[in-house]
């Protein structure tokens, strides 16, 4: 392999094995937020990602390495129920000219699955090589708005009250999976960049400490029917905790019926109480509807993240 430098000459990309797991968590964790993805902090929590993502590990991921240290990464989702794969990217300062070979990677591991196209997601205070994606024929498509809502701004929030004949529940438990698993794909049918989710996977999901069975709650009807729900986590770093909505929804026959606010006020209150500084959730950028009635319960916005394609066929 062509080595351009001294650091260069130490370290080798190859594919990902589980005797990197620790290395590789360790890397996440120096890196932040970026992309796609907020990953959990332990090795352990990585594991039980990894193992319910698209992807075959050893496989569809590869890292540079220098002995014992992970120093960049590359992996591709695969989904082809909607045509795409998407690609994760991160690398430390030392290791970006190992970059562009890792986004190749990428391409290609979703040219040999047969995807038409391949996404990637970038934060506003980036750390991926946005400059390589555009190298390599990616354009941006669409963006999200990531909006915050601090304890003092909430504090001025009424309360949304349920409309007659609804009724707000915690999930009881796991066993619940296939429910949520259910309500999560029919309320999210059709939406960009969503591929259904299975049972093994919203599992998987629910198997984490931050995002457990007591993190979501129902709207139900009188008649015991899910019309919506609110799925949160929580996130502490150092002395600062976070609370986020991570997905949310109304199911299609109970729209309009005043329940979309309310679950989300449902969420928010549920975070506050568990003990979050402040709430973050993503809004899609164009949708002015939704970003209009954020703003008027107090959320803020904070940053941006853009999607990037590229087309393979």
């Amino acid at each position: 392999m062509r080595m351009s430098s001294t650091y260069r000459a130490k370290t080798e990309l190859r594919n990902f094995t589980w005797d990197d797991l620790r290395a590789f968590s360790d890397l996440l964790n120096r890196l932040g937020r970026h992309g796609f993805r907020r990953w959990p902090e332990s090795p352990d929590e990585v594991r039980t990602e990894l193992e319910s993502m698209r992807l075959d590990p050893e496989r569809h991921i590869f890292v540079v390495s220098d002995g014992d240290r992970v120093c960049g990464y590359g992996l591709t989702l695969h989904e082809p129920d909607i045509g795409r794969a998407v690609a994760g990217i991160g690398v430390d300062p030392e290791c970006r000219d190992w970059a562009g070979e890792l986004v190749d990677l990428c391409i290609e591991t979703a040219r040999t699955e047969q995807l038409p196209k391949v996404h990637v997601a970038v934060q506003h205070d980036s750390i991926e090589p946005t400059d390589i994606y555009r190298e390599k024929g990616f354009r941006e498509i669409m963006a999200h708005l990531e909006m915050s809502l601090s304890r003092e701004d909430a504090s001025a929030l009424q309360e949304e009250l349920l409309p007659d004949n609804f009724t707000i529940r915690q999930m009881k438990s796991s066993a619940e999976a296939l429910l949520l698993t259910r309500i999560q794909n029919k309320v999210f049918d059709g939406h960009w960049g969503f591929s259904k989710n299975s049972p093994d996977e919203v599992q998987a999901r629910l198997n984490l400490p931050v995002t457990g069975p007591e993190s979501v709650l129902f709207i139900e009807s009188d008649e015991g029917d899910v019309a919506a729900y609110v799925w949160t986590a929580m996130e502490w770093e150092d002395d600062h905790s976070t609370g986020h909505i991570w997905m949310t929804g109304v199911l299609p026959e109970f729209r309009h019926s005043g329940l979309g606010k309310a679950v989300v006020q449902a969420g928010i209150k549920k975070l506050f109480a568990d003990g979050a500084a402040e709430i973050h959730l993503e809004v899609v950028a164009d949708n002015d509807a939704a970003v209009a009635i954020y703003e008027l319960m107090g959320f803020r916005r904070i940053g941006r993240v853009t999607w990037h394609e590229l087309k393979l066929k």
